[in-house]
């Protein structure tokens, strides 16, 4: 697991980081984004509610995009 944390979280990184991000911003949301990510797995296979991670999963990555799209991480 932690394996794929890493390269989940350097993948997301670098990509931040072409976005214009320095590295601490970069690292900052690739964490977030890698860690709510396996949160939103998780959580349904313990409760079933899968409509519900989903539905997370894109207010997630709704607040997050205008940032990136800026290539802001603050």
């Amino acid at each position: 697991m932690r394996d794929v944390v890493t390269e989940w979280t350097d993948l997301l990184a670098s990509l931040f980081r072409g976005l214009g991000m320095d590295e601490d911003q970069a690292r900052t949301h690739a964490t977030l984004l890698t860690d709510a990510s396996l949160g939103l797995l998780i959580g349904p296979l313990a409760d079933g509610h899968w409509d519900r991670a989903d539905t997370a999963f894109h207010a997630l990555l709704d607040t997050l995009e205008p940032r990136w799209s800026a290539g802001e991480g603050r």
